[in-house]
């Protein structure tokens, strides 16, 4: 229903201005087409400079982007790696000598 209504004042809105265009006098066509087309030759040369500049903010984006990541301090994993393997590697000697330090807290001499 409710498209049904659009559509008629849609219509009725274009046929009104079909109607319009029609009655314009000769002299006033032709200054509608000049400013038309003017305004197409604007266009097209705004839209190829506008299109230079989006490829060269992209490249800029990056660039600062990777600067900023190279400035940024990182943890560096491999001397993470070799301290957390020395932990483990004490943890392995003190189980291994478990049973030394049990015979060590039963027999220990008094002070």
């Amino acid at each position: 229903m409710k498209n049904e209504i659009n559509s008629e004042f849609e219509n009725r809105i274009k046929q009104r201005f079909d109607e319009s265009v029609t009655t314009l006098d000769a002299s006033t066509l032709s200054r509608l087409t000049t400013l038309r087309n003017q305004v197409l030759d604007n266009a097209g040369e705004s839209a190829s400079g506008r299109s230079l500049w989006v490829p060269m903010g992209a490249f800029a984006t990056i660039c600062t982007a990777i600067v900023i990541y190279s400035l940024i301090p990182h943890e560096n994993v491999e001397n993470k790696t070799f301290v957390d393997e020395i932990d483990i590697i004490s943890e392995l000697e003190l189980y291994e000598n478990l049973d030394f330090y049990e015979w060590l807290e039963q027999h220990e001499l008094p002070s």
